[in-house]
């Protein structure tokens, strides 16, 4: 089971290009011991490259629009779906049904001040993806509502690239810290029983191809 999981994790960050770049990390490796579970931290480094990604991508489509260049509601409507689909389901809730249950203990609990912020920022997210999914909703009413979508678009960007350094810089140190090897084990392991019907649903396959597609979609405006 360990080894499928390692595979399925694998696959995806190379199917979607982010280990080969640093563009996507801060950090520098992007591999674990060949024939062991990856650590809780490779995982959600895994998960946060895709995170960066979309972001990109979000900041090339409102770059275009501010532009005048055409971008068309299912372009966001596609992004919308990726965003909430990976990392609203799939990257938050893994930190915040498993992971943050699992810290707030450790440290003699140094760390609940910290975990609270993340997982009040989580919300926070979500709520800025809402926000922008209803004024994407209003995208053919003129010039006003695709402004609202470029202040919503990059409101949601700089709250991620916000949360995004907090728990790569502090975050995710100390929890190499203090958790053990078998806590890792444990860790990854609910993290792949919580992905399980995703992962046999190619549910990673299908963001992944969107992901590529919404690339090559905006790639002629963002020149």
């Amino acid at each position: 089971m360990k080894k499928i999981f390692v595979s399925v994790v694998v696959v995806f960050c190379l199917s979607i290009s982010a280990c080969a770049s640093s563009k996507y990390r801060v950090y520098q490796e992007c591999k674990h011991t060949e024939g062991a579970a990856p650590s809780i931290t490779e995982v959600l480094h895994y998960d946060l490259d895709v995170v960066k990604r979309m972001m990109h991508i979000l900041e090339r489509a409102s770059s275009c629009l501010e532009k005048n260049e055409s971008v068309s509601k299912e372009i966001f409507d596609d992004i919308i779906e990726v965003i909430s689909g990976f990392s609203d389901k799939h990257h938050q809730e893994k930190e915040d049904k498993v992971l943050f249950p699992a810290l707030k203990v450790k440290d003699g609990g140094k760390k609940k001040d910290l975990l609270g912020r993340l997982l009040m920022e989580h919300v926070s997210a979500r709520d800025e993806i809402r926000n922008l999914a209803k004024a994407i909703n209003n995208i053919h009413h003129g010039k006003k509502a695709q402004k609202k979508i470029i202040k919503e678009a990059r409101s949601y960007i700089k709250h991620m690239e916000k949360h995004i350094e907090m728990e790569e810089k502090i975050l995710f140190p100390w929890i190499n810290r203090v958790l053990t090897p078998d806590e890792h084990i444990m860790l990854t392991k609910k993290f792949e029983d919580m992905e399980r019907e995703d992962i046999d649903a190619g549910v990673h396959e299908k963001y992944s191809a969107m992901i590529e597609r919404l690339e090559q979609q905006l790639g002629l405006c963002s020149e």
